[in-house]
């Protein structure tokens, strides 16, 4: 189906699982797909490979297709891939954010974490300008800022959360109390003109990670093994822990108000243009309505 290699593009967190077990149980090539995941530290890699159409194709925190909804060839969110998994973490024990008023918090730019991180400031009354933002690029550099308390706060995927919360940091949110139970991570996205151009390529990617998605749910240990290379130093059983918070979920149509709700935040964090309305195209299910209904009737007729 595909003369090309397609690069994949991918995040860091656990919420990726589908793609990791589709490469590697050889499901897109079952599909005739051509496809490569690189191994990625650096948590703006995801928004790179996109912007400068490295990657037509992967999985991107929820939040990336409305951030880029302005760009010329933009990416277009197609189907799910991972639920909720993050968290603000805190050194000490807080029970209310407005206490991380004036001290320095961790995040990442325009990834998911810092909306949770905005969204959990603004229920306790504050604005970010009220707490000493540090941006960080690389997961490992921000875990040392904070294991070293030079931060208060910092806000992590899975399974990193799960390993700094077993090293004594305490969960200040898991953004459920702000964004409700579940919430979408991470999320399959195609580039406008590959969904244009290559509507069937995308359709094959959609099949393959919902059929990781089935081997996910019949043998999680088994699938997780084709994530451990992408976590150096995690043990196995760490990785089936972090999916217990971080669970797979290819069909999220139930979840796109949860998404578009993030485009008042995104405004504020001054990630889209504040004269922009919500950009509804920047989701489109189409696809992945066709492929579910197609299992469905291949179901009822094997019955």
């Amino acid at each position: 189906m595909n003369s090309r290699t397609l690069v994949l593009t991918h995040g860091c967190s656990l919420s990726n699982l589908p793609l990791f077990v589709a490469v590697g149980e050889g499901l897109f090539a079952d599909e005739g797909l051509r496809v490569e995941a690189p191994y990625f530290d650096d948590i703006g890699s995801t928004a790179e490979l996109l912007a400068t159409g490295v990657a037509d194709l992967g999985t991107a925190g929820f939040t990336q297709p409305l951030i880029d909804a302005c760009r010329p060839d933009p990416p277009i969110l197609v189907a799910g891939s991972g639920l909720m998994g993050v968290f603000v973490l805190t050194r000490d024990p807080v029970s209310d954010a407005a206490a991380l008023a004036g001290h320095p918090v961790g995040t990442f730019r325009a990834d998911p974490m810092e909306v949770l991180l905005h969204d959990v400031l603004a229920a306790a009354g504050l604005a970010t300008s009220d707490v000493e933002i540090r941006y960080f690029g690389v997961l490992e550099d921000a875990i040392e800022a904070f294991t070293a308390g030079e931060l208060a706060a910092l806000t992590l995927a899975e399974p990193y959360a799960g390993r700094v919360r077993a090293a004594g940091g305490h969960v200040l949110s898991d953004g459920t109390d702000v964004w409700g139970h579940p919430f979408p991570d991470t999320t399959l996205v195609a580039s406008s003109r590959f969904l244009r151009e290559h509507p069937d390529h995308v359709r094959a990617a959609i099949r393959a990670m919902l059929r990781a998605y089935d081997l996910i749910v019949a043998d999680l240990p088994a699938a997780v093994r084709h994530a451990q290379k992408f976590f150096p130093g995690y043990r196995l059983d760490e990785l089936v822990d972090a999916v217990g918070r971080q669970p797979s979920m290819v069909d999220i149509r139930d979840l796109t108000a949860t998404v578009y709700g993030r485009w008042e935040t995104l405004r504020s964090l001054g990630l889209v243009p504040a004269d922009v309305d919500l950009p509804l195209h920047a989701v489109n299910l189409d696809l992945l309505n066709a492929e579910l209904a197609a299992r469905t009737t291949a179901k009822e007729n094997a019955r």
